[in-house]
């Protein structure tokens, strides 16, 4: 099938900018529709990017590391992100929450918080993913995708497209979460759906989006399995399905705040990691 690779003006690495920021261009990634998008193979794939963390760094050509979001959804969070929190050793990339000060207030914890310098329209996107060791209270932890016009429209207009979300006071168990103007969790009326996966603190697994126009469908491990289905509406509305527009890559951990702090926070689980083997983009053949 191919695809089709927009080239746009990128800028040099940011570190302390909010996500979004207007200076920052990402390169573009666009997938072909077929002519029945019904009948996609998608295990008949082509990798058109992909992050395997094979190098000594973080690559400064991939991905930008931020000080601050821009998200209002991101309350009473105690970390302060690092570019040293972000971690690449042994073919796979380590996030960690650490605690650095007395502990039990705001900026006495670190983490660090990524985004990609691509962005991505269609496909079938793999995030292989470990959490955290220690399942104790305190730790959010989102790899994910946000709307690539963030700046123009803002969050939640803009979308979110959680491929997991994992909350360690509720070990053994995973989150979807999909964020439109309508639906976000800031409204209260986040579209989410769990899953029990027994090993997720033991074992990778991979967190997967099959992406079309007509759909967004997750899976765990398998395109066959998927879990959760959102089909796009008869009548779509950029306020109920932003999701025809490029979104780039996210991965964060967070300490504290109204969702991993919602039963306290255990400083005797730091540090802790969520570690990230692999990030891969495919387009069908």
């Amino acid at each position: 099938m191919g695809f089709l690779l927009l080239f746009v003006s990128v800028g040099c690495k940011k570190s302390d900018d909010a996500d979004g920021d207007s200076r920052f261009k990402r390169t573009e990634v666009v997938m072909k529709s077929p002519n029945d998008i019904r009948d996609i193979d998608w295990k008949n794939v082509e990798v058109v990017w992909r992050e395997d963390f094979d190098q000594p760094n973080l690559s400064d050509a991939n991905w930008s590391v931020l000080t601050i979001t821009s998200n209002p959804d991101t309350a009473g969070q105690w970390q302060n992100y690092r570019e040293e929190n972000a971690e690449v050793s042994g073919g796979s990339l380590k996030i960690e929450a650490k605690k650095e000060g007395a502990g039990q207030s705001k900026g006495d914890y670190t983490s660090s918080r990524i985004s990609s310098d691509y962005a991505f329209k269609y496909g079938r996107i793999e995030i292989n993913a470990k959490l955290p060791k220690e399942a104790k209270k305190g730790i959010w932890a989102k790899p994910g995708m946000i709307g690539n016009n963030e700046n123009q429209v803002g969050w939640p207009n803009c979308g979110e497209i959680n491929l997991m979300e994992y909350l360690s006071y509720n070990p053994n168990e995973t989150y979807i979460t999909v964020h439109s103007s309508v639906k976000n969790g800031e409204k209260g009326t986040l579209i989410s759906m769990t899953t029990d996966l027994k090993s997720a603190e033991e074992e990778f697994h991979i967190y997967g989006l099959l992406w079309t126009e007509n759909y967004l469908k997750f899976y765990i491990d398998d395109p066959d399995n998927v879990t959760f289905t959102m089909d796009r509406p008869s009548s779509p509305t950029a306020e109920i399905w932003p999701f025809d527009q490029p979104f780039y890559l996210l991965a964060d951990l967070v300490e504290d705040g109204k969702y991993g702090g919602a039963k306290g926070v255990d400083d005797t689980m730091f540090s802790a990691d969520l570690e990230i083997e692999y990030i891969r983009v495919y387009h069908p053949k």
